[in-house]
């Protein structure tokens, strides 16, 4: 499904308008649709009485739109202006189509009208997808005197950030929202997902060619969209044509990083996975996974590998489809002259996961000497040492940290993980909506890198495999915790679920 920042939402109305379909025919038909929505979740009520709360631009236009269609039904309308009459031409228009219909502009007049108990659906069409800051005293308060009547939010809730999905305080939770032409990029991440309710797009009759025209296609990713990009099984292949994948992760200390990492690439595919880990490793993987090809490296005395493993692992490079780096190798002097000399070096893609990430800190320009793809799977603190950055101003604004990285360079796809998943790659922007809070534990970031370096490995292209990565580990995560609960639920259930995952997408 195709999403889009609020500036992309601008240009698509200003191409349909270019093209015929004008901006009173837009608001028209979003006014349609809107009074079909209260139709529908006023359907099997016996009291139909609707607020709508109004600004003054385009959003509450479509409101206006929306009452007047009601007039004549059994659906009694009130309209609430909270900003004063309307300021665009189109929605003062169809303001003055209300007619002899109530109108409200009194604060405390329309604070009691939502007190009475008589309102069965608040419509809220004070703020539009434009909307950044805090929300006026005034209209928080008018907020507050719904919280106990379901809310329907006009293109979103008033208050959200569509860009960003930063929520202003004060602002209500909506039980649904229509927005119009496209979900919005906000509306995916959080808080302004929580809030949003229900989401339900309207066509309002913009065609998706227009979209090519955007410097960026963003995509929300689904089943049916991975379940084309998933590796298919020839009935007459053999392991070499999925690829062979080399990691190099792991220290004494951090022993589970690497399995779990490996356990994970192993259930996802790739033909051959081989594992150069430190020798003290060794029989502990061998036990645990008979499938995977181990290759010993020397280690200091506190059990991270050295730098002098570089010969060894760069020729081991030479026959990898795919090398995965990083996953509890350990933040050392050592550490950090290997992973910068095998990522200026190795050949072949490269995914760099946790410390493979902490070790390029401040020096992430050795990224344009790479001659490969380069796939990075930082969370919000690594993506932040990246970019040098907050991990709050990282959160702030997801998509635009992760494409500004992007944009640095070339070869690098961006996976910026936590609550809706940012993959910024190429001209295209992946982003995902599974996944639950139970899988904020240690060792999770650890098996979607496993996943994807897999899934690398068997050839697919740096956005695909990031996205359909993201998108099989949150789904395994969800099958684990409907199974486990959230609570309970651990790393390694994901890595055990992944089997289902692939199933389920796969048919």
């Amino acid at each position: 499904m195709i999403i889009v920042t609020p500036a992309q939402m601008k240009f698509l109305e200003a191409e349909a308008d270019r093209n015929g379909n004008s901006y009173e025919k837009l608001m028209e038909t979003a006014g349609t649709r809107l009074a079909e929505k209260i139709k529908e979740m006023l359907s099997e009520s016996v009291v139909k009485n609707v607020v709508f709360l109004c600004g003054n631009g385009n959003n509450a236009g479509d409101c206006f739109v929306a009452a007047r269609i009601l007039e004549n039904s059994d659906i009694k309308c009130f309209v609430a202006l909270l900003c004063g009459k309307p300021k665009t031409d189109i929605s003062e228009k169809n303001y003055n189509r209300l007619g002899n219909m109530e109108i409200l502009e009194n604060t405390e007049e329309i604070k009691k009208l939502l007190d009475s108990g008589s309102i069965s659906l608040v419509v809220d069409g004070v703020f539009g997808t434009g909307f950044h800051g805090e929300l006026p005293d005034n209209i928080s308060e008018i907020f507050s005197a719904c919280k106990d009547i379901r809310i329907l939010a006009v293109d979103v809730p008033s208050g959200g950030n569509c860009m960003t999905g930063v929520a202003a305080n004060g602002m209500p939770a909506a039980y649904k929202t229509l927005t119009f032409g496209y979900k919005k990029v906000g509306m995916t991440q959080y808080p302004l997902k929580s809030l949003c309710g229900k989401i339900s797009v309207a066509d309002i009759c913009i065609p998706d060619c227009y979209t090519e025209k955007f410097e960026y296609i963003i995509n929300e990713t689904d089943s049916a969209m991975m379940r084309k990009v998933l590796p298919r099984r020839k009935p007459d292949s053999h392991k070499g044509d999925y690829g062979r994948l080399l990691t190099v992760c792991g220290s004494e200390c951090m022993p589970g990083a690497c399995i779990m990492a490996l356990e994970a690439a192993v259930k996802s595919g790739a033909g051959l996975v081989q594992a150069a880990v430190p020798k003290t490793l060794m029989p502990v993987i061998a036990s645990r996974l008979p499938e995977v090809m181990l290759v010993p490296l020397e280690t200091d005395d506190e059990g991270y590998i050295t730098a002098d493993n570089y010969e060894k692992i760069i020729n081991l490079s030479g026959k990898a489809a795919a090398v995965l780096v990083g996953c509890g190798l350990g933040v050392t002097e050592q550490t950090k002259i290997l992973i910068k000399k095998l990522v200026t070096n190795i050949k072949c893609p490269t995914i760099i996961d946790a410390d493979g990430i902490n070790c390029i800190e401040g020096c992430i320009d050795i990224i344009k000497q790479s001659v490969s793809d380069i796939i990075v799977t930082p969370h919000p603190a690594e993506m932040g040492r990246l970019c040098s950055k907050t991990t709050d101003m990282v959160q702030s604004d997801r998509l635009e940290t992760a494409l500004e990285l992007k944009k640095e360079f070339e070869n690098l796809t961006v996976v910026l993980k936590g609550a809706g998943t940012v993959i910024a790659g190429s001209d295209k922007v992946f982003i995902n909506p599974n996944g639950n809070p139970g899988m904020a534990k240690g060792g999770s970031g650890d098996v979607l890198a496993g996943i994807i370096a897999s899934l690398k490995a068997q050839g697919l292209n740096s956005p695909e495999c990031a996205s359909l990565g993201v998108f099989i580990h949150g789904l395994a995560g969800d099958i684990a915790a409907s199974a486990l609960s959230m609570q309970s639920m651990t790393a390694m259930d994901i890595v055990k679920n992944l089997p289902k995952a692939f199933k389920e997408i796969a048919e």
